[in-house]
């Protein structure tokens, strides 16, 4: 086929292809493009990670800061921030305010937080306990039911339950195990307490 026309020019389709195969406007742009979904998927889901894990190690941390009164036997004497406690209610109360306090988001944390206490005179007596029931985080009944801090030379188990609302809303890393959608953490500290009688 002759792409010569009778001026002695080239035929202008053919001339077009070849300009349209050595231009590289906008190679950039598309390159970008074709990169940017998959890294962004990947930042916000490593993001979604690093929250999670932040988030469960406060909780740990929270726990065994919080058990130092029960193993000294602050809580049990009612000394030092349990000194207007006059209850186990309120000695339970106390310790769960104290445990949130040590998460980054307190005010979310009261109402979702369990906390039970086993204390025991042998290791094989404690049993693993129960965050849920049907599903759903115990309740504040079961959670009283499941409280005794013991006495002096007491092997004691503190299990904080926690319900983090936040953790069934994380994008790309969706972790709700609860009804509604809420994540379960669940941390426990294991000690023998001191001889403070």
């Amino acid at each position: 086929m002759n792409t010569t026309s009778a001026v002695g020019g080239t035929n202008q389709p053919t001339r077009s292809l070849r300009d349209l195969q050595r231009n590289e406007d906008g190679a950039t742009a598309v390159e970008f493009a074709l990169i940017a979904l998959p890294f962004l998927t990947l930042l916000i889901g490593l993001m979604s990670v690093c929250v999670y894990f932040f988030t469960v190690l406060y909780t740990e941390n929270a726990v065994w800061a919080a058990a130092r009164d029960i193993r000294t036997g602050a809580l049990q004497n009612g000394t030092g921030s349990y000194s207007a406690a006059t209850t186990l209610a309120l000695k339970q109360a106390k310790l769960k305010e104290i445990i949130c306090s040590y998460t980054p988001n307190s005010a979310d944390c009261l109402p979702n937080m369990r906390v039970i206490v086993q204390a025991r005179t042998t290791v094989g007596s404690i049993v693993a306990p129960a965050c849920t029931s049907g599903g759903d985080l115990i309740n504040a009944a079961t959670e009283s039911a499941n409280f005794d801090p013991g006495a002096s030379s007491s092997i004691v188990l503190l299990t904080a339950c926690y319900s983090w609302e936040f953790g069934g809303q994380l994008p790309f890393f969706k972790l709700g195990n609860l009804n509604g959608g809420a994540y379960l953490i669940q941390a426990s500290a294991a000690f023998r307490t001191e001889p403070y009688n």
